[in-house]
């Protein structure tokens, strides 16, 4: 997948974006973690086969572990940057009532299969505060690593698919805060669609501060990926979504 005229198009709107930037914040340090309940939809394929991994896989629900870091400054000319890592890993068994071909294997109608699921997410976000008050507002960039592998075995066969790639998207947060309670409401999104792909990652949020910095937050999170021939995937369409739970802390 040839995306360098994508990057160029978002680096161009990162220095757009710098132009009307506040300096609000002098100096901020955020982190946080937690863990995310979900649940997979749609279908893979490596091959002529379109894979559905609740049909076909049986795909079980999982929790994995988040987290990011993120420092803001009072540089208006420089971006912030935050660092944030998701990981989706499953695993499901069952006996297929048809046969699939994945990447080269076929297996058989009736065949127990054991399949696991690794997608590792790590994105460098690099974005401007624009609103920084009761209402809080964030634009950038984001260029997010995808390191994945399906794998699919039964008592004679084996397979695997893998896809790693570099993946430009569009970044935006905004936040609200609720005057003298410590909670807070807000969403963040990250997304680009080009050459037949498709990467969405959107969070629904609501939060409570300490006057320490310390607090948690909980909502929902959702995930969207299309693929066309990427690496060893001959296509996707993947949702992976359910509810999250977070620690933050803030100095």
């Amino acid at each position: 997948m040839n995306n360098s005229n994508v990057c160029a198009a978002l680096l161009v709107l990162l220095v757009v974006l710098s132009a009307p930037a506040r300096a609000d914040t002098v100096f901020g340090m955020y982190a946080g973690a937690g863990s995310w309940q979900q649940k997979y939809s749609g279908d893979v394929s490596s091959g002529i086969t379109d894979v559905d991994v609740e049909d076909d896989l049986a795909l079980g629900d999982e929790n994995n572990n988040m987290f990011y870091i993120a420092l803001e400054h009072g540089v208006p000319a420089l971006p912030n940057v935050r660092v944030q890592q998701v990981d989706i890993s499953t695993s499901g068994a069952s006996v297929l009532t048809r046969a699939i071909d994945f990447n080269g294997t076929v297996f058989e109608i009736a065949d127990p299969v054991v399949t696991d699921v690794d997608l590792t997410q790590t994105d460098v976000v690099m974005y401007y505060e624009l609103l920084d008050n009761v209402v809080s507002l964030d634009l950038g960039v984001a260029a997010r690593w995808l390191d994945a592998s399906f794998d699919i075995a039964s008592a004679l066969e084996s397979s695997r698919a893998q896809f790693k790639g570099v993946v430009p998207m569009l970044y935006a947060r905004v936040r609200a805060d609720l005057p003298l309670t410590g909670l807070w409401v807000g969403g963040q999104a990250q997304g680009l669609g080009y050459h037949g792909n498709m990467l969405i990652d959107a969070t629904a949020q609501l939060g409570w501060e300490s006057q320490w910095g310390i607090g948690a937050e909980a909502g929902w999170r959702m995930f969207h990926m299309e693929l066309d021939d990427y690496d060893e995937i001959t296509g996707a369409d993947f949702d992976v979504s359910g509810p999250y739970l977070a620690l933050n802390f803030h100095f």
